[in-house]
């Protein structure tokens, strides 16, 4: 999964909380929100019933933080 596009989805417009560590204890950095596409840089790290996985917005490196892949969904590369 490393170097993939996912997208954040199914989070019923709630967004997804990106963290600055894996598991829920991890500090919140910023809320993604459904269809914000992202690449796979790090992970997984099973942690507090989640897969979590170390993500960067390909448009702002600023964007970088873990998320659970429960609200994540695979997506082709753009062209």
């Amino acid at each position: 999964m490393v170097g993939s596009y996912v997208q954040v989805a199914q989070t019923g417009g709630q967004g997804l909380r990106i963290r600055a560590n894996p598991g829920l204890q991890g500090e919140f950095l910023f809320l993604a929100l459904d269809s914000e596409m992202f690449i796979v840089q790090e992970g997984p790290v099973d942690l507090d019933g989640y897969t979590w996985w170390l993500l960067t917005a390909p448009y702002d490196e600023q964007r970088v933080g873990w998320a659970a892949s429960s609200f994540l969904e695979y997506i082709p590369p753009p062209e």
